[in-house]
């Protein structure tokens, strides 16, 4: 029995078209079946994680099973886009790094969170105590 390695393609689909996608779906009432095929899909379950991931759906990250809270939601799209035409490139690009750092103090407290808890409940240190060598 011969194993063959098989390269998976990831596609990386922007933030526009995964809301637009979500909202053919929420508002026209369109298959997800549909969906899939016209815009060559992998799957539907990756449009399930897009509904939940932006805010359409509530639930969860089905790998890590953390709980979405809605950071990407459909208020992040520019809904107007001539306020968008007016700001310089520069001007984005220091927005996209604010909410990325935004984002990234957001995960950086969730794990401090879950490093408080598993100590207290587990009764175990996580973190490194310092002078340690």
């Amino acid at each position: 029995m011969e194993v063959q390695n098989q390269l998976i393609e990831r596609r990386i689909y922007s933030l526009d078209l995964q809301h637009k996608i979500c909202k053919e779906h929420i508002d026209d009432g369109v298959k997800l079946a549909d969906l899939v095929r016209k815009y060559n899909l992998s799957t539907h379950s990756l449009l399930h994680d897009w509904l939940r991931k932006l805010g359409y759906l509530p639930g969860y990250n089905r790998r890590s099973r953390v709980e979405y809270i809605g950071i990407e939601t459909s208020s992040t799209v520019n809904k107007n886009p001539s306020k968008d035409k007016s700001l310089t490139a520069e001007q984005k690009h220091i927005q996209l790094l604010n909410k990325e750092l935004e984002d990234a103090k957001l995960l950086a407290e969730g794990y401090r969170r879950m490093i408080e808890l598993a100590e207290q409940e587990l009764k175990i240190s996580i973190r490194k105590k310092p002078n340690t060598k």
